[in-house]
């Protein structure tokens, strides 16, 4: 069997990054792969401005005052105020620009208002006291996204704060999602004897979509050969990726092995995850073939740990794989498998893994009513206390 470090690197060194890019608008670009480094136009902020609601002055003459100072002018944001007479100060509000004359600003609470209006200060200034610089947030030409970036709002409001009204994506990849076996029906539908819901496709659906990909849903695969290489004949003509749960073990009834054998090339992986086993991969024509396990969690954990990464290099993506945490045990794990284990579990209130009482593969209510994957090495014990790899779920949308 296969590492899943091993697999992964076999599987990412297969998928070739896009070189295509589009234009999209800041509001259309949420989660779509930056095709080309973005660089600051303009100083952030273009002008020195103030922190807080105050008084602008001169450090010296804030400081040396023997008398109330006069407000000589009243400053709001957007509105530039005129050189500062001497010895007075300004009246100013948070993100006003800092007069000339001026290097600090008190803030309000620190400052008595007397009732002819003059100011006496309670407090010591010193020089560019509550003072925002020009640039000391960007710099003209600063490199402040790089390509490959996976494009969050934050990022979008980064753009958006230095004049861009759109930025280069790399296109969307076209996933065409199977479910198979006659077993199942769809939601809504009345089940036979022997019969059960297709959960897989919506979920594998939905993972897609969550990774900015152009979902094409396939519908289910009969457990007929015919009818199997038809149906991904028809998608290798549009997508990129080809994803299928089920399908792929040595059932008799399991159409998918041959029918992509006879439209293409198939290699047949098992890996040494629990859950998550079989895994199969190919090409038909330019289409890349991923093959999941039918179970539902092994379905699940498969796609987070090796179609996701998939998914994001073929997208154009930097940075692919899921991060882990280090965190101590609050559980005892005693009889591992010999496979690399992924948990379902969560971080208590004291920052301790804890994990689901129920790991059976077929139980999908263990991932929804848990926050992360729990790595427990293969035929490693653990005790409570000791430190396992935490990965949570926003490392895996």
């Amino acid at each position: 069997m296969k590492s899943l470090d091993h697999a992964l690197d076999q599987l990412l060194g297969m998928i070739p990054q896009p070189e295509q890019c589009e234009p999209a608008s800041l509001g259309r670009a949420l989660g779509r792969i930056l095709a080309r480094d973005i660089s600051s136009p303009l100083d952030v902020p273009a002008y020195d401005n103030s922190q807080m609601d105050g008084y602008a002055g001169c450090v010296v003459e804030l400081n040396t005052a023997l008398e109330p100072l006069v407000v000589s002018q009243r400053i709001a944001a957007g509105h530039p105020g005129s050189t500062l007479q001497e010895g007075t100060v300004a009246r100013i509000f948070t993100g006003a620009p800092i007069p000339d004359g001026a290097n600090a600003v008190v803030m309000q609470e620190q400052v008595t208002v007397l009732d002819d209006g003059r100011i006496r200060l309670t407090a010591p200034v010193e020089p560019g006291q509550n003072i925002r610089p020009r640039a000391g947030d960007l710099s003209r030409g600063q490199v402040i996204l790089q390509a490959g970036r996976r494009l969050s709002a934050a990022d979008l409001g980064l753009c958006a704060s230095v004049g861009l009204q759109g930025v280069d994506v790399r296109p969307r990849l076209r996933v065409a999602v199977f479910s198979s076996g006659d077993e199942l029906r769809q939601p809504g539908e009345s089940l036979g004897s022997g019969q059960i819901y297709d959960s897989n496709r919506p979920m594998i659906i939905s993972m897609a979509h969550a990774l900015g990909a152009e979902v094409i849903d396939m519908g289910c695969l009969p457990d007929r050969l015919e009818a199997t290489r038809e149906g991904l004949s028809a998608a290798a003509e549009t997508a990129d990726l080809i994803l299928t749960c089920g399908g792929v073990s040595v059932g008799e009834e399991d159409h998918i092995k041959a029918a992509i054998r006879s439209l293409g090339s198939l290699d047949l992986w098992r890996i040494a995850i629990k859950p998550g086993k079989p895994l199969a991969c190919g090409r038909i024509g330019r289409a890349v073939f991923m093959g999941m396990p039918g179970n539902p969690v092994a379905a699940w954990v498969t796609f987070s740990l090796l179609v996701r990464p998939a998914i994001l290099r073929a997208s154009g993506a930097s940075v692919v794989r899921p991060r882990a945490w280090r965190v101590p045990a609050a559980f005892d794990w005693p009889r591992p498998d010999a496979r690399q284990e992924f948990l379902r579990g969560w971080i208590d209130d004291g920052g301790c893994a804890r994990i689901h009482e129920r790991q059976n593969s077929s139980v999908l209510s263990s991932v929804t009513e848990c926050s992360g994957l729990i790595e427990v090495a293969p035929s490693t014990p653990v005790r409570p206390g000791e430190f396992v790899g935490f990965i949570p779920y926003t490392e895996l949308s």
